[in-house]
């Protein structure tokens, strides 16, 4: 069978029988990468559960597709699958605005894996009224404050504080809790810590121990922040396109790697802080701590609330608001 790899085969995506179909599938992330490890391996059990009629071929980088363009080009069949990043989408779905906040998602109150599925229905219908088909979500985990002259536990430490963040919600957050929020490119971090343009930075484990960030900001307090957002989607054309079967063994594979994704980032990040703790001075914050962070950020999270103002994208931001409260 003929594998789709490239831009220029794009409008080969849809052959003229729904019982087969080979579509690039965007990744905005390189091969090695978690988010698209889960997302390779979901390609390769749709293919073995369709007997490689449905076959979505990986292609990463953005090469296909930007992060910020991705709703658009699968709206407009331009790609016919991709890994979008639900912040990204916020400038048309309002509601995924709140997903860039920190601990926007639940960590263990319930388990992260049991509240995506429990979602999920709210996320398909806001992507639905923008011609996307959600398959399945998985978010990110493991955000920890990065600082190079000491570790701050109580958020009062955080006053007057230089930090990068991602992200106008992200920069309320910080203002929230007294900190001056600095916007900086991901590239520039290592710099900034290094000349002490910055004193701190909000930073996933993953990025601090692959930029060795250690090297410049040895003091990590691991906040376990989870949120935003890795939603796998194709075009409601592609969708309708494939047979009532292909659609069941799609979506029961899909449903599975919810979970089963979920669960996976939440031991990389796990196995993360291990290696941070062996590497730098590590950190955990303890319940109390988080407590009193999450009553700074209280108002923030209503804020965000207030600009969703549609029945189904209400309803995911005050779900999201109410777990762990």
């Amino acid at each position: 069978m003929t594998k789709l790899t490239t831009g220029a085969l794009f409008a080969a995506l849809l052959g003229t029988q729904a019982g087969a179909a080979d579509m690039p599938y965007s990744l905005p992330f390189n091969d090695t990468n978690e988010f698209s490890r889960i997302g390779i391996e979901w390609a390769q059990a749709v293919s073995e559960a369709t007997d490689g009629e449905v076959t979505f071929e990986p292609v990463g980088n953005s090469a296909l597709v930007t992060i910020p363009e991705t709703l658009d080009a699968i709206a407009g069949s331009v790609v016919p699958a991709a890994m979008g990043v639900a912040s990204a989408m916020a400038g048309t779905i309002p509601a995924f605005g709140y997903l860039e906040l920190n601990l926007s998602v639940p960590v263990n109150n319930p388990p992260t894996e049991d509240a995506m599925p429990q979602i999920f229905p709210d996320v398909e219908k806001l992507l639905m009224a923008h011609d996307a088909k959600a398959l399945w979500i998985m978010p990110a985990f493991g955000g920890g404050l990065a600082c190079t002259q000491e570790i701050l536990q109580s958020v009062d430490e955080w006053e007057g504080k230089k930090i990068r963040t991602a992200g106008r919600w992200q920069a309320k957050q910080m203002e929230a809790a007294g900190a001056s929020p600095v916007s900086l490119p991901a590239s520039d971090i290592y710099t900034a810590l290094q000349n002490g343009t910055i004193d701190c930075a909000l930073i996933s484990g993953s990025i601090y121990l692959s930029n060795s960030l250690f090297e410049v900001a040895p003091y990590f307090s691991d906040y376990g922040f989870a949120g935003n957002m890795l939603i796998t989607l194709v075009g409601i054309d592609v969708w309708e396109d494939l047979s009532e079967a292909q659609q069941q063994a799609i979506t029961k594979i899909s449903d599975e790697t919810t979970v089963r994704g979920t669960r996976e980032l939440r031991e990389i990040s796990a196995s993360e802080a291990e290696n941070i703790a062996a590497k730098a001075t590590y950190h955990k914050v303890t319940d109390d701590e988080m407590a009193q962070l999450l009553e700074r950020w209280d108002p923030v999270y209503r804020e965000a609330m207030a600009e969703v103002s549609d029945e189904t994208g209400t309803h995911l931001v005050e779900t999201l608001y109410a777990y762990g409260r």
